[in-house]
């Protein structure tokens, strides 16, 4: 059966969403490579009307289809045990969950962030949805052009449990990388999409782990359109 990824899609084709930067890493992990993506746009949502919800990532396999990435890793680990583990064992998936939780964290402060250079990689046309949206949690986006620098600071600070680890091995789930690893790469995935690659600084472990996750899979996540390139 094929499986399908319904993803969110910006201007140029830049897919930046970090939720579906987990799924589609979740798939290369588990040895799937010839599984379609479908673009999604913020404002229509008609092409995973079939799931009669709206969030994405949606994956169909087959008649089955399963939304959030959380309950889409999950899937993909209990349909496919046969094929290499997201996990690990059931005290990984535990684990995980709480780099998911803790992630969520992590990217609100960036979100702050980068609001203005994400507003950027949103298509034209989905921009006025995509502002009303993001007001609602942020307020006025414009108020997010200026003042990054400040913030940053602070926000890489939050990030001394992630460099501590680092420091002592390769990856959050050891000596390779898991689900873990690819919840919460995808953050940065996300910020090297949308042109905001100067997040983390090139001396800082979390980088070098970065490097080594845009490696895999052939480069898969290095591969990927970015705003700029």
């Amino acid at each position: 059966m094929t499986i399908t990824v319904y993803e969110l899609d910006g201007i140029d084709d830049v897919r930046f969403s970090p939720f579906c930067w987990r799924t589609l890493l979740a798939l290369r992990h588990k040895g799937f490579d010839d599984f379609e993506r479908v673009p999604v746009s913020f404002r229509d949502r008609t092409p995973i009307a079939f799931s009669n919800q709206e969030r994405v990532p949606v994956l169909a396999d087959g008649d089955h289809w399963v939304n959030d990435s959380w309950d889409i890793a999950c899937y993909l680990e209990d349909a496919y045990p046969g094929r290499p583990t997201l996990f690990g064992s059931d005290m990984g998936r535990a684990e995980a969950l709480f780099i998911n939780a803790w992630t969520q964290q992590i990217q609100t402060g960036l979100f702050n962030i980068v609001l203005w250079d994400a507003f950027q990689t949103v298509d034209p046309a989905d921009r006025e949805w995509w502002r009303a949206a993001r007001q609602k949690l942020f307020g006025p986006i414009e108020a997010y052009r200026e003042g990054s620098e400040e913030k940053l600071a602070s926000w890489r600070d939050s990030l001394e449990p992630l460099r501590a680890t680092l420091r002592v091995q390769a990856c959050l789930s050891g000596d390779a990388p898991a689900y873990a690893d690819y919840i919460l790469f995808s953050a940065f995935q996300y910020t090297r999409c949308i042109g905001r690659d100067d997040v983390i600084e090139k001396d800082d472990p979390i980088r070098q782990w970065c490097e080594r996750m845009m490696d895999l899979f052939d480069s898969y996540a290095r591969a990927a359109p970015a705003l700029g390139s």
